[in-house]
């Protein structure tokens, strides 16, 4: 059943953009460099923090070697790096056509944990940058997720009440600050592991379900994305 709304705010990484490959190779470059394995369990740990936030439980993992700051940063810019070569970022199965379905019939924006300059080349690379009204990163919101601030910043942007719009997250730090701005919350976990306190938990944004929330023909799922040749961004 459709959700009156007027806006959905975005979470990126894990959500709209699979980053996988890229965060995967710099934590395990990171952790190769300290003589540290990285199993499952550390790498779930990692999922959905800000910089202080990684960097901090980067230092915990990695025994730590260096400074927060410095651990933090070093996966940033490896991550950086890496999002250069061509496969390492790719949209979410279903993402494109989503946002392309749902891009000039209401407000859209992003809320991420992540850099806005980082956010900004993965959704150009993803084809998808210009459907977006507001990138609202932790920097910008005086907090990071799981506070509401991000959400409540990118709603404010948006000029909606947050009651009245979607957010759409892989992350629980995502599920909680978009819960606590008191939006709907659909939960798409970027590991299946993760459980999601969400209005709706989906396998991902191609479950008709998701599509069913927004109001918007499953029969879209189907049509090519303007632009988009296969799944993969060069």
């Amino acid at each position: 059943m459709p959700i009156p709304h007027d806006a959905v705010v975005f979470d990126c990484d894990g959500t709209l953009v699979d980053t996988e490959t890229a965060w995967n190779d710099a934590y395990r470059d990171l952790f190769a460099r300290y003589g540290v394995p990285l199993d499952p369990v550390a790498r779930t740990r990692l999922v959905g923090l800000q910089l202080a936030e990684l960097g901090e439980e980067l230092a915990y993992l990695l025994g730590r070697p260096a400074p927060p700051e410095e651990l933090g940063r070093a996966v940033y810019e490896m991550v950086c790096d890496g999002t250069t070569a061509p496969g390492t970022i790719v949209p979410m199965p279903g993402a494109v056509e989503l946002v392309t379905a749902l891009h000039g019939t209401r407000p859209l924006a992003i809320a991420t944990n992540t850099p806005v300059e980082i956010v900004t080349g993965y959704l150009r690379r993803a084809g998808i940058h210009d459907a977006f009204d507001a990138v609202v990163d932790f920097a910008a919101a005086g907090a990071a997720k799981p506070s509401p601030l991000p959400y409540l910043r990118a709603c404010a942007e948006l000029g909606v009440h947050p009651g009245r719009a979607i957010a759409v997250e892989d992350s629980r730090n995502g599920t909680v600050a978009a819960r606590a701005a008191g939006m709907f919350v659909v939960g798409v976990p970027s590991h299946p592991e993760i459980g999601l306190e969400a209005d709706l938990v989906a396998a991902g944004l191609r479950d008709p379900r998701v599509w069913l929330t927004f109001g918007v023909p499953v029969a879209l799922l189907d049509r090519p994305a303007p632009g988009a040749a296969g799944s993969s961004v060069p």
